[in-house]
């Protein structure tokens, strides 16, 4: 019986003796800009596929990423369309997450696409000490004039950057009613102007 409670003492004591870890997830962000460039469509637009050669760290490393120096990126292709899948892996990391939220800017002659995405950053390399973690991916592609080079940027950031704000099919139509109603205005009011001569 007195080896029964000396075994269960011991037991709870290694129990109570081991740390508890926390996970620890990374926190900065890497920018960098995208080489090759190829859309699968003459004028960048939603739905365009975009393609590339490599990317390479060009910019800034913040945080805890500070530690990867100049990395080159191997990534998936980009289709700009929400529920989309976009990866890449690199000398410090792999990443998996899904289109959550797609902007265009500009006309046909300067156009701008770009996709947030929100996904599991998986350290690896120099970062190994840390957990994987949710990250956001943000990719910017800009187009100056149809069948025009196409050039992009990318920037990680763990923890994920916000879901950038898009307006609501509602709030659309009260812009577009808005702007009819001035329209409207602005036209009554040349016709109801009268000229007189002396």
């Amino acid at each position: 019986m007195k080896l029964v409670a000396l075994l269960g003492a011991i037991a709870a004591t290694t129990l109570t003796a081991v740390p508890a870890t926390a996970a620890v997830t990374i926190n900065g962000s890497v920018a960098a800009s995208i080489v090759g460039v190829s859309s699968s469509t003459a004028s960048i637009n939603v739905g365009t596929t975009f393609t590339n050669t490599f990317l390479t760290m060009v910019g800034s490393a913040t945080g805890g990423f500070g530690s990867i120096g100049n990395a080159v990126f191997e990534i998936s292709p980009l289709t700009a369309l929400v529920g989309e899948s976009f990866s890449f892996g690199s000398t410090f990391g792999t990443y998996a997450g899904v289109v959550k939220s797609v902007a265009v800017a500009g006309d046909v002659n300067n156009r701008t696409v770009s996709a947030y995405v929100l996904g599991l950053f998986t350290p690896s390399g120099s970062l190994t000490g840390y957990d994987a973690g949710l990250a956001s991916t943000t990719l910017s592609f800009t187009q100056t004039g149809v069948n025009g080079a196409t050039s992009g940027s990318f920037t990680l950031a763990s923890p994920p950057a916000p879901i950038p704000a898009v307006p609501e099919p509602a709030i659309w139509a009260m812009m577009i009613v808005g702007f009819g109603l001035i329209g409207g205005a602005m036209r009554y009011r040349r016709r109801s102007a009268t000229v007189t001569f002396a």
